[in-house]
């Protein structure tokens, strides 16, 4: 659950359509959390958000996004035509007293986890206007059920701006990984959008951007952090773990039965914006994790799976070790460079690429920072006018937190440092993190 003094008071997806008359409000209700509330509260709730949206409406031809009253804040998002999702946060009592907002999670923060819940709900399921009406309930239950309760919102950088962190290769294991692939489409041509992932970061995409970044987080975020729970269980490595396995579908593919268990998803083609199902195959060695498509209308018995196992096993591990030697290198180098003194978080919105000083993963523990600091550089990131195509903003809180803000090219850079120091000492330290960090990375104006 969320790891702040914030809660989910309620998270509701709603229809106006679906019960139009009077006396079949809670037909308009698709899904509820929680599931204990009772009958007359959810048409309360859902009936004030649906006149807050008939109201707005008067005023701008905007969806409204976002209201907040003494004890509560009402967040919308409208993915589909008279479709609504509203989440509610609870404000904590502290802040309702003090009038002071700086503990108050920054919308943006909270929609973006809401988008993505939708999205990860178009992407495995599809869209809302094309399951048939009476399946959405229990379709929308299924979901959205364990999705909501699984949220993890803590004080920590990563959760200000939903990207992909890349994991950087020397050019010899990038060569080898880049291999893999071609060997791959060329043996096995029905298997496509092949990725590839090593623990939480990902090396190489074959899908559009927008449908990587649905499906890698629900890889790091869901899928994964199973598996490698299940593997600390198992104690030392077995040898499916080390030649690889089938991870999706859970149990593997040992027969042709499992071929039918196997997750359809919804991708958007490369020559157009239409979307098509396939059906998903991962594939996992090590901390090695290859994810690939493969088109519903092809036939693919159990004899290819067994063949693909083979093929993709040994070298799977191969690569994967060689890529284990490598981080462990980078790794001890990152620990003498980093310092206690400053977060950093670069975002490239362009490839969506994403890094942190403090990554948040299934393997690496967050380091928490204030939400008051959180929801300054989120508001820095949401007002892109802030920081134009080349620019600068340092701002400074009471509590000695100094927060800077640096764009070039569609590229992001954010540094927390808290410290005595004036501004030119301040300027000075981020433009030698920057340096440091980057590499050449983050471009500065000529």
């Amino acid at each position: 659950m969320i790891d702040t003094p914030h809660k989910i008071d309620s998270f509701f997806i709603f229809n106006s359509n679906f019960g139009p008359k009077e006396g079949d409000e809670l037909k308009r209700i698709l899904f509820f959390y929680p599931n204990q509330i009772n009958t007359d509260v959810r048409k309360t709730q859902v009936g004030l958000c649906e006149a807050i949206v008939r109201f707005m409406t008067t005023f701008s031809s905007e969806p409204c996004e976002a209201l907040q009253t003494q004890s509560k804040r009402y967040i919308f998002f409208q993915p589909e035509k008279n479709f609504w999702m509203v989440l509610v946060i609870r404000i904590p009592y502290a802040t309702k007293l003090s009038g002071d907002s700086k503990d108050v999670v920054e919308p943006s923060i909270m929609q973006d986890f809401m988008v993505s819940s939708y999205k990860t709900f178009r992407m495995f399921v599809g869209l809302f206007k094309d399951i048939p009406p009476e399946d959405t309930y229990g379709i929308c239950e299924q979901f959205f059920n364990p999705y909501i309760t699984s949220i993890d919102v803590s004080n920590d950088l990563s959760n200000i701006i939903q990207g992909i962190n890349y994991l950087p290769l020397e050019k010899n294991s990038f060569f080898k990984v880049i291999c893999f692939i071609d060997l791959l489409q060329v043996n096995y041509p029905q298997f496509k959008c092949i990725s590839f992932v090593y623990n939480d970061q990902l090396i190489w995409n074959g899908l559009c951007k927008d449908d990587m970044l649905t499906l890698y987080q629900y890889l790091v975020h869901s899928l994964l952090p199973k598996q490698v729970e299940k593997e600390i269980q198992g104690g030392a490595v077995t040898a499916a773990e080390r030649h690889g396995r089938f991870i999706s579908p859970p149990e593997g593919i040992h027969s042709d039965e499992d071929l039918k268990k196997l997750n359809k998803v919804y991708l958007r083609r490369e020559d157009d914006n239409e979307t098509k199902q396939y059906y998903l195959v991962i594939y996992r060695t090590l901390s090695a994790t290859v994810s690939f498509t493969v088109d519903v209308d092809t036939h693919v018995d159990f004899a290819t799976f067994r063949a693909l196992d083979t093929f993709i096993g040994p070298q799977l591990s191969t690569i994967a070790s060689s890529i284990g030697e490598q981080c462990t290198i980078h790794a001890l180098q990152n620990a003498q460079i980093a310092s206690p003194d400053h977060k950093f978080l670069y975002f490239n919105k362009l490839n969506l690429a994403f890094k942190t000083s403090t990554p948040s993963n299934c393997m690496t523990p967050s380091a928490a920072v204030k939400p008051e600091v959180l929801n300054i550089i989120a508001e820095i990131h949401q007002d892109h006018k802030s920081l134009g195509k080349y620019g600068e903003i340092i701002i400074k809180t009471p509590d000695e937190y100094w927060i800077t803000g640096k764009s070039s090219n569609d590229r992001e850079f954010y540094v927390v440092m808290q410290k005595n120091a004036n501004l030119k000492e301040i300027a000075d330290e981020v433009k030698r993190i920057c340096e440091m960090q980057m590499k050449g990375i983050f471009f500065y104006p000529m």
